[in-house]
């Protein structure tokens, strides 16, 4: 997709997301567009990895496990304030993805799967069963929320705009870093590793980097979902929820940062309209990725760009022509 075109679409969506809340005062619609919010972070880190890099890494949610321990822990043992937690839970789950990349990157395709798949195993298991650290199957209560200016963020819908706020920031850091050259080594190892290897592109050392980036925007989101929840629990962090991640970025486009977005928006919004399927709302995400995959393979920010363009770019051109 043109450069363009694409800041020009995630420019759009977040003027929407940043509106959404004014159609509504319903405090339900408001927590689920926090949950819009945090997952739009969630699907940018794996984007890293996935989209850019073109890994099949599938422990994304033990990041974000272990970033909104990090949190809570720190929050309510330590006595940190959020923004006090903040830094080292960046620190912790950025330090955790180069320590499983160093080995796991020696791999790659299905192995590489596997081993991501067992690592949500482990971490679910040391969350559970490391009672004296985290409290087990009871969770952890009482996490602060952030606070602004002197005032703490207690509503839905402050919280949202303060989530928000980052997400779009952090969707511009990474348009930043697709652009970058280090973006641009990325898309290299992930469509040719041996040919950049060739021009001088150090594949392990640019996995590493995308690993690294997910544990930043993962440690963010676990402080922010950690801290709207005000409660963590081990039983949510599991390889369902990592699916729907991943759904969410075939959705919305592999590889893009406002595909990130869509996908992330309208499939949050879709998982609370299905709630009453429970566990069986995968399986209408199956047949929705079945029908992106045949139809639109670029995923739902391909027909949004094709919109624009049908709607703008042939309005100039009949001006054009008309002049």
């Amino acid at each position: 997709m043109p450069t363009k075109d694409r800041n020009i679409i995630l420019v759009f969506l977040f003027i929407i997301l940043f509106a959404s809340p004014l159609f509504s005062h319903d405090e339900y619609v408001r927590f689920v567009l926090n949950s819009v919010a945090i997952n739009i972070i969630l699907v940018m880190a794996l984007n890293f990895v996935l989209g850019f890099a073109g890994q099949v890494f599938l422990g994304t949610v033990a990041f974000f496990a272990v970033g909104c321990y990090a949190t809570a822990l720190l929050t309510t043992k330590l006595g940190f304030t959020f923004w006090q937690a903040l830094p080292p839970t960046i620190v912790i789950t950025a330090l955790l993805a180069f320590l499983l990349g160093l080995p796991t990157l020696k791999v790659s395709g299905f192995y590489l799967a596997l081993m991501s798949t067992g690592f949500i195993v482990v971490v679910g298991d040391v969350l559970k069963n490391w009672t004296q650290l985290t409290n087990g199957v009871w969770g952890v209560s009482g996490i602060p929320r952030p606070n602004l200016f002197g005032h703490t963020i207690t509503t839905n819908i402050g919280f949202y705009y303060f989530a928000i706020i980052i997400a779009a920031l952090l969707a511009v850091l990474a348009i930043l870093v697709e652009d970058s050259r280090f973006g641009r080594a990325f898309k290299v190892v992930r469509d040719d590793e041996l040919a950049g290897e060739v021009v001088g592109i150090h594949a392990l050392k640019t996995k590493l980097l995308a690993f690294v980036m997910c544990g930043v925007y993962t440690g963010i989101a676990g402080s922010l979902f950690a801290s709207f929840q005000q409660f963590v629990s081990p039983e949510i962090y599991t390889f369902e929820y990592n699916s729907l991640f991943m759904c969410m970025l075939v959705v919305g486009g592999l590889g893009s940062v406002p595909g990130s977005v869509l996908g992330a928006s309208l499939l949050t919004v879709l998982t609370e309209l299905l709630r009453f399927m429970r566990e069986k709302y995968l399986t209408v995400y199956a047949v929705i990725i079945l029908v992106i995959l045949i139809y639109q393979p670029g995923g739902l920010v391909m027909l949004l760009r094709n919109a624009y363009y049908a709607l703008f770019k042939n309005r100039q051109a009949i001006r054009d022509e008309g002049a």
